[in-house]
């Protein structure tokens, strides 16, 4: 288990798989390009707030929400 914390401060439990995936979405990634496991954890991800999924032309796509000091820092 890792702990990670959303934005706004509040801290959060992954699992070691949900946190592998985690890690490997420093960039956009493209659902097509992961496994269909990996697509349904990253979607788990979007649900705890952990992740931002977005759509354009017809594919979806997984990237990781910032964090509460990089909002402080864009704002």
């Amino acid at each position: 288990m890792k702990t990670h914390e959303l934005p706004g401060g509040t801290m959060i439990l992954l699992s070691n798989l949900e946190n592998k995936v985690y890690e490997c979405m420093h960039e956009e990634v493209c659902k097509e390009d992961m496994s269909e496991r990996d697509a349904y954890v990253a979607q788990q991800l979007v649900n705890k707030g952990m992740c931002a999924r977005t759509q354009r032309e017809g594919k979806t796509y997984f990237k990781q929400a910032p964090r509460s000091f990089e909002w402080a820092i864009q704002m």
